[in-house]
């Protein structure tokens, strides 16, 4: 008669933690909805992590600002805009080894360093 008690008891612990775990497989499911409906809207998430969207106004007293690639103005580390070669990068894609070295020396400027 003791090992049917010991069984009941051992039956009814078993059921108890299984409820347990149900319950908090119940909960994990709800906070993965929650977390999934958070992701789905990328922009929402980026203005709580406060990022700002890339198209804000320029400001009033500033006519040129080349950090912006909306604009038509560029930052171009030594020389002219207008002297370099116009190449596209299908262009440049496509030319072979010869001719991109070519083209690098005739905007190399040789100094010796002796």
């Amino acid at each position: 008669m003791a090992d049917e008690g010991d069984a009941g008891k051992l039956m009814s612990t078993l059921i108890s933690k299984m409820e347990s775990m149900d319950s908090d497989m119940q909960l994990l499911k709800a906070e993965n909805a929650s977390l999934r409906r958070l992701i789905e809207n990328p922009n929402q998430l980026l203005r709580k992590a406060g990022f700002v969207p890339f198209g804000t106004p320029l400001s009033e007293d500033v006519d040129v600002d080349a950090f912006r690639s909306d604009m038509d103005t560029a930052i171009i580390k030594g020389g002219d805009k207008d002297n370099l070669d116009k190449f596209s990068n299908e262009q440049i894609h496509e030319m072979s080894w010869e001719e991109i070295h070519e083209m690098a020396s005739q905007h190399k400027e040789v100094k010796e360093m002796y």
